[in-house]
């Protein structure tokens, strides 16, 4: 019985589904996939026919996924992203590493990201595609079909393989420029006088909490001027505009080469771990592997913790 439902479904249909989802729109979803919207509304309705429940609401403007929609998502975007690696996987067996990896990472590392782990991943495998999207939410990797995530923070879904790769920390730096002009900040609460840039990456605003061996300080600042972009605020502080309070990472050359320089260099933020997480199973695929080892050999790269030169005020 379970084989004669079975053979109702194809993967063309579970794929229609699984990409009106992502879209939640069957205009979208017929764009994408090269398919008369007829076509995919009939697949959904052939799904839903055969699960015997509604799996999508149609609305004016988009789809709403049901409860029920959202657990046959889950197991199927899985199904199809393993039918898709398919034909990748048996050439890999015969053939270099190849194929599309699809990898989430937040804004503030995914142009760091880029630099120091994937351009070289891709000299030695060129034959492999990386479609890296940014994003400060923490998508989930089972029904939106991501090979792999870095996130920063702990993780909380016990359903993912995550592996420790190193810490961030965000710390202040303004323009010689600026400083000059508006004077050096002594101790936190001299903040309070400056114009400080917000890299809002979280939608509340609050505080900028900073901490001091033992020692933690919350600062009610003012600015003129924020941004979700760590970009933005970079080429902001380096215009003089005010006081950054950026991840590490995204200005290192920058104080390095003096474009930039510390603000109260003995005072950061708390030092956030960086996890590499995918789903179990995930690394079957050579291509997946091969990131994933290649990754975890390049922690190094991650280590902008408390005991970084560059966090504790060193040059």
């Amino acid at each position: 019985m379970i084989v004669r439902n079975l053979e109702t479904i194809d993967f063309r249909t579970l794929s229609i589904f699984v990409t009106s989802c992502r879209r939640l729109s069957l205009t979208k979803c017929a764009l994408e996939l090269n398919l008369p919207k007829s076509t995919v509304s009939k697949a959904i309705t052939k799904l839903e026919q055969h699960f015997e429940a509604k799996l999508l609401e149609r609305t004016t403007r988009k789809l709403v996924i049901t409860e029920a929609g959202q657990m046959v998502l889950e197991r199927a975007a899985s199904l199809v992203e393993e039918f898709h690696s398919i034909g990748q996987d048996v050439q890999e067996m015969e053939q270099q590493i190849q194929g599309r990896l699809r990898i989430a990472a937040p804004p503030a590392l995914d142009a760091y990201m880029a630099e120091h782990i994937f351009l070289p991943f891709l000299k030695q495998w060129p034959k492999v595609q990386i479609a890296l999207e940014a994003s400060n939410d923490f998508v989930d990797l089972f029904s939106h079909g991501f090979d792999m995530a870095i996130r920063v923070g702990q993780i909380v879904d016990d359903r993912l393989i995550a592996k420790k790769l190193g810490y961030t920390t965000r710390v202040l730096a303004a323009s010689p420029e600026y400083l000059a002009e508006c004077g050096v900040p002594k101790t936190p609460e001299d903040l309070t006088t400056h114009n400080c840039l917000r890299y809002q990456y979280v939608s509340e605003i609050g505080p900028w909490t900073l901490i001091s061996h033992d020692n933690t300080v919350n600062v009610s600042v003012s600015s003129n001027f924020s941004s979700t972009t760590v970009e933005a605020i970079l080429k902001g502080a380096l215009k003089g505009l005010g006081i950054a309070n950026l991840p590490m990472q995204n200005m290192t050359q920058e104080l390095e080469n003096g474009s930039l320089v510390r603000v109260l260099p003995q005072w950061h933020t708390v030092p956030m771990p960086i996890y590499l997480v995918y789903r179990p199973g995930a690394n079957r695929t050579r291509r997946v592997q091969a990131m994933i080892d290649h990754i975890m050999s390049l922690r190094s790269q991650f280590e902008f913790g408390p005991r970084h030169g560059l966090c504790c005020g060193e040059a």
